[in-house]
């Protein structure tokens, strides 16, 4: 599934690129970002081995990536968000969650990230699934960025206690 939007080219993730793709996620690790995931992208990679996995071209040069999984809506959800009804329940049975995503400083505010959403999003409608991400409280850009994708905040909230 290629896609090209102006000079930005999307494509399915290959091992051949992850070493790119773990370039950029490093470099984005600091003060300007907060990562949402505690790993670093190659130990997600190893663990997770993500069903949807997009990266993004310029020139030939991988600039950008989005990676996450497709699960069922239970499988990630407590008791307390659980609808009580079928009809209800199987509304959004499939959830895509984006659990990482990265565009090089260098090429930041070109459209890359959002045109990796858009075939993020255009995965998830293929699966009859509806999209999420999750960002830290702390992560202005992020949040920022998702709410300008069209993201809307969740009424779920999590706590933690050590």
């Amino acid at each position: 599934m290629a896609q090209d939007k102006g000079d930005v080219q999307i494509r399915k993730m290959v091992e051949a690129d992850l070493s790119k793709v773990k370039a950029i996620d490093s470099s984005l690790f600091g003060k300007e970002r907060t990562p949402t995931w505690p790993f670093s992208f190659d130990s997600y990679w190893q663990v997770y081995r993500p069903d949807i996995h997009f990266v993004a071209e310029l020139e030939g040069k991988i600039v950008g990536f989005v990676v996450g999984n497709i699960v069922e809506e239970e499988h990630n959800q407590s008791i307390a968000t659980l609808t009580h009804t079928l009809t209800d329940f199987n509304r959004h049975r499939w959830v895509g969650w984006i659990d990482m995503i990265g565009v090089n400083p260098r090429y930041q505010h070109r459209g890359i990230g959002r045109t990796l959403v858009e075939a993020f999003h255009a995965e998830c409608k293929r699966n009859n699934a509806v999209m999420r991400g999750i960002a830290r409280e702390s992560d202005e850009r992020l949040k920022n960025f998702l709410v300008a994708m069209g993201f809307r905040k969740w009424d779920i909230a999590t706590y933690e206690k050590h």
